[in-house]
């Protein structure tokens, strides 16, 4: 018994990092050592892993898939973000339709009860090793760990369970360093690992036993990386059962879309059950890196609970900003990234652009800032001799819309050139085709005798008014639909069928909190419709992945999986300014409440022109005054 522990007896929280820090200290002066003798090329001598492998817990055992309790996060060095999240999470969350069947993030991948499979992949040639490849049983996943010293991609490539991986050999140890991994869980109990998270690993083979080493670091949810440790042991034949095909369905029949199981904060029902199962402080039990330390154990001999409720909540003070570099470049070039059949994303210029390639003429998405519109043509050009005869905007904003005049000029639409309808355009025969919602149309021009905020050589002509407007293009269904009170009161997606890819515009973006344009028609509950909408006309491939490419306003290509928790995201914070408007709370204390914390080291920002608050400003007023109801809205 330890001394005022009130009879209890205290529960060690150095579980998660002890043997870890020791095991990897030992990894990283070997590994120096052997750089200096004979450590190996990224493609020198090593081990063979080949063969079939099954994990050993030893530590943190029954904390795999489907283990550890609502509230047990002692030893894991959450921040503020990560805590407030994890106490925010509902395990009914896992019965909205895009959460039944993710895969199985890195390194969480090694600690669910799972067998592996180790193979080489080596040049037919010259039998050099180029990869490391491992099939796993329960998640159907496989792994590739790059072994020829290739860069990694840049960081507006898309995102996946297993990331990209490269690694090198230093003697018997194989190291390995991932990115591009997808948001998912450091632990199924809602503790969350970010999508911005880096995972360094050390593979280390002691004849049919591999020791296994993981170091999360993760600027979003922890406060420093995480150290865990596990073995793998040679199975003796192959298990055979390698598929546990998933598929979701409707789990609560006739729940809205819009309705995301959380937590409001303070407010989680099952928080002390772990701690009272357990006889552990409550302090103890709710994470953070000192946690992970002895001398954490001579302040749990005094805790009380009134020590952990201020950890409940959000702590007072200054908004948040986001620690996630934008992935966007700044070098004043444009980059192109194929992302799926015949469609690619631009990006350098502000809003990405897509372009469509084909037999036919090139079909535009959006024009950027048109501060680098010679190069944005120049690039297109190079994926395709044809002109570029159909210009698409998602949007009026200037980020969508700023290269509009150069890229029509530089384009022909020879549909239109002595058509009998070409006497309805003013413009036709004199480049590209704008086409767009009537409301961009109309936010661009002006009413007769005021000034026009845009020169009329970029407005769109072409354009629809409720619903959708559908083409035929480059060998597929083009299809863009208009999403009433969403960003704006003009918004539109686009869904290119065979490509199987959709644009979203401002809709969605991987880099900040929804831009919603309050005086301009958006609502945060016409957003949400509008991320539906769209989720309601993607598929993935397997596990969450693949299938529908999904290409934001801003930042990187994603599947439907990063735009669910997007989704999810404005959801839950909606929830929370709802409930202090129900609670006759103002807008200055909304505001104060930080209702956005879990979400702002990935999203937020305290300057520029799109704050946090803002995004908060324009939840409250859009449902205190919602917009009133605009054509084509249902």
């Amino acid at each position: 018994m330890t001394p005022n522990s009130g009879g209890r007896t205290l529960r060690p929280f150095m579980r998660t990092s002890a043997r870890g820090a020791v095991l990897l200290a030992g990894l990283l002066v070997l590994g120096a050592t052997l750089t200096g003798q004979n450590a190996g090329t990224p493609s020198g001598p090593g081990l063979d892993l080949a063969g079939y492998w099954s994990a050993v817990f030893h530590q943190d055992a029954g904390l795999a898939t489907g283990g550890g309790m609502i509230g047990d996060y002692g030893g894991i060095p959450l921040n503020e973000a990560g805590r407030i999240y994890a106490l925010s999470w509902d395990a009914s969350r896992m019965t909205v339709r895009q959460q039944q069947c993710p895969g199985y993030v890195i390194p969480y991948f090694y600690f669910a009860p799972q067998s592996f499979r180790f193979w080489e992949e080596r040049d037919p040639s010259t039998q050099e090793l180029f990869a490391i490849k491992m099939y796993t049983q329960t998640s159907e996943q496989t792994r590739t760990i790059w072994m020829d010293g290739r860069a990694h991609p840049p960081a507006y490539a898309p995102h996946s369970w297993t990331g990209f991986a490269t690694g090198a050999w230093a003697g018997h140890i194989l190291k390995v360093h991932t990115t591009h991994l997808k948001r998912a869980w450091l632990r199924v109990n809602g503790v969350p690992q970010s999508d911005a998270a880096t995972v360094d690993e050390y593979f280390t083979r002691h004849g049919d036993r591999i020791t296994y080493v993981s170091v999360v670091t993760d600027p979003v949810y922890l406060a420093e990386p995480w150290i865990r440790s596990a073995d793998f042991v040679r199975a003796p034949r192959d298990p055979a059962s390698w598929l546990y095909a998933c598929d979701d369905a409707e789990q609560i029949v006739g729940r809205p879309d819009d309705v995301i199981p959380s937590h409001l904060f303070g407010q989680n029902p099952y928080l002390r059950e772990y701690a009272e199962l357990r006889q552990v402080p409550l302090l103890g039990a709710l994470g953070g890196p000192e946690t992970t330390r002895p001398e954490f154990m001579a302040t749990l001999a005094t805790a009380k609970e009134t020590d952990a409720l201020p950890r409940l909540r959000p702590a007072t003070g200054a908004s948040r900003a986001s620690v996630v570099p934008d992935p966007d470049p700044r070098d004043g070039e444009i980059h192109v990234w194929p992302v799926q059949g015949n469609v690619y994303m631009l990006v350098g210029d502000g809003g990405n652009i897509a372009v469509q390639i084909g037999d036919q003429g090139v079909l535009v998405v959006d024009t950027g800032a048109g501060r680098l519109t010679e190069k944005v043509v120049a690039a297109i050009r190079r994926l395709s001799p044809k002109p570029i005869q159909f210009i698409v905007n998602t949007s009026f904003h200037p980020e969508h819309t700023g290269g509009n005049s150069a890229l029509r000029a530089a384009g022909r639409d020879p549909s239109v050139i002595g058509s009998f309808f070409s006497t309805q355009f003013a413009d036709a025969g004199r480049g590209a085709t704008i086409i767009a919602h009537v409301n961009v149309q109309n936010r661009m021009s002006a009413p007769a005798g005021q000034p026009a905020p845009t020169p009329p050589e970029g407005w769109p002509s072409d354009t629809y008014v409720q619903g959708r407007r559908r083409k035929y293009h480059n060998g597929e269904a083009v299809e863009i639909w208009h999403r009433p009170q969403a960003s704006t009161d003009g918004d539109s997606f686009v869904q290119f069928r065979r490509s199987d890819v959709i644009v979203t515009g401002d809709l969605f973006t991987t880099t900040q909190y929804p831009f919603i344009d309050v005086k301009n028609g958006g609502s945060v509950q016409g957003l949400i419709q509008a991320l539906n909408d769209i989720l309601d006309r993607t598929v993935y491939r397997a596990q969450e992945e693949g299938g529908t490419m999904i290409i934001p306003g801003r930042g990187r290509v994603t599947d439907e999986w990063e735009l669910a928790e997007y989704r999810d995201m404005i959801v839950i914070v909606r929830d929370r300014v709802q409930a202090m408007i129900t609670a006759k709370a103002t807008l200055e204390q909304v505001k104060a409440a930080h209702l956005t914390v879990d979400y702002d080291t990935r999203f937020g920002a305290t300057s520029g022109p799109w704050t946090t608050e803002m995004f908060v400003e324009a939840i409250y007023t859009s449902l205190t005054q919602p917009p009133p109801l605009t054509p084509g809205a249902r």
